[in-house]
């Protein structure tokens, strides 16, 4: 869990550029806020690689996932140099750094048995890496036009996979065969989340509607309209008892995942809602294209914490229930770590 009375602390910044270096609850000012992490530590992630194993692409790249190990001990990364890079979370001393994608690598998913990583992205292609070694991929058959978003079932059985089109594919993780498929209107998946007890799939994205489907037989459960606006991040809470989704239209939603009511809509005010995370029961870490990330409060809507660095969008979050570790990434080409005490 977070702890809101962390004043002044951030373990690590990794940079990745050239320089190295129901009822709506409006939410307060973050400017208003006394409760403030700040960062105090800079890692600088390209050192001890050389110009070969980054292609020579001596660019910042921006972040389009982060993810981490179901033990806690890595961290991955993704982004618009192809590239995808590994981490030990306890130190953010560099690992494995892949570089088999020929185009934005999108999204990444460990297996729950931290076996295997699953990375996809605009070059229309799933691969599976062996951990730890994170050599010679499989490569599953066919092609997916602009993959988005990877979830592994919570048994590790089967892969998710969301991209722009109209459905969203469930596939063997072993074999790579269709398991189902299920319809998605408007074109384009952009995010998906599976219930920790695994009963429960979601996805959204272009229409604005969040499906829910029993993730055993894709059996439809919920179709849960927030605005109309596009849906970019969805998340279950620890419990499963609720599923957060928000996007363009600026807000929030909360729906109670047993009867499909709102159970609460919260104003993020001035920026589309990029990222959601769940830090322990109750908080929702929130990222938006305004650059700010805040941890809110589910039950009553108030921001607990304001978490500030990020100078782009905070596309992508990521949390350690283990270590109590929230990981943030962002357009601005960082990747912040925000530890508990």
């Amino acid at each position: 869990m977070i702890k809101t009375n962390l004043v002044t602390h951030m373990s690590a910044v990794l940079l990745l550029g050239v320089t190295f270096a129901g009822a709506v609850a409006e939410s307060p000012d973050p400017a208003t806020l006394a409760q403030t992490i700040q960062a105090t530590r800079v890692i600088d992630t390209y050192r001890g690689l050389t110009p070969t194993s980054i292609r020579s692409r001596q660019i910042a790249p921006v972040i389009g996932c982060v993810a981490v190990s179901p033990d806690g001990s890595q961290l991955v990364a993704t982004g618009d140099d192809h590239l995808t890079r590994l981490w030990r979370l306890a130190d953010a001393k560099p690992g494995a750094v892949i570089d088999n994608h020929s185009d934005w690598v999108r999204a990444a998913a460990f297996q729950p048995d931290g076996r295997r990583l699953a990375t996809a992205g605009d070059d229309r292609r799933v691969r599976l890496w062996q951990l730890p070694s994170a050599r010679l991929p499989s490569v599953l058959p066919g092609e997916i036009p602009g993959i988005n978003v990877l979830q592994f079932s919570p048994d590790g059985r089967r892969l998710a996979i969301g991209a722009f089109e109209e459905k969203v594919r469930v596939i063997d993780a072993d074999s790579g065969s269709s398991t189902m498929e299920l319809p998605v209107e408007g074109g384009e998946v952009l995010a998906m989340a599976y219930s920790r007890d695994g009963q429960y799939l979601a996805a959204a994205g272009r229409s604005g509607v969040v499906h829910v489907w029993r993730a055993a037989d894709g059996r439809p459960v919920h179709q849960l309209a927030a605005d109309g606006r596009r849906i970019r991040a969805v998340a279950f809470s620890p419990d499963g008892d609720t599923l957060a989704a928000g996007g363009d239209g600026r807000s929030v939603w909360l729906w109670d995942v047993a009867s499909g009511e709102v159970a609460r809509e919260i104003a993020a005010r001035d920026g589309r809602v990029m990222s959601l995370c769940y830090c322990g029961p109750g908080r929702l870490a929130v990222g938006r294209s305004d650059n700010a990330l805040h941890i809110w409060n589910t039950v009553d809507g108030a921001i607990e914490a304001t978490l500030p660095g990020h100078t782009g969008s905070v596309s992508t979050l990521a949390y350690d229930a283990t270590s109590g570790q929230l990981i943030s990434g962002g357009f601005d080409t960082t990747i912040r770590i925000w530890p508990a005490e």
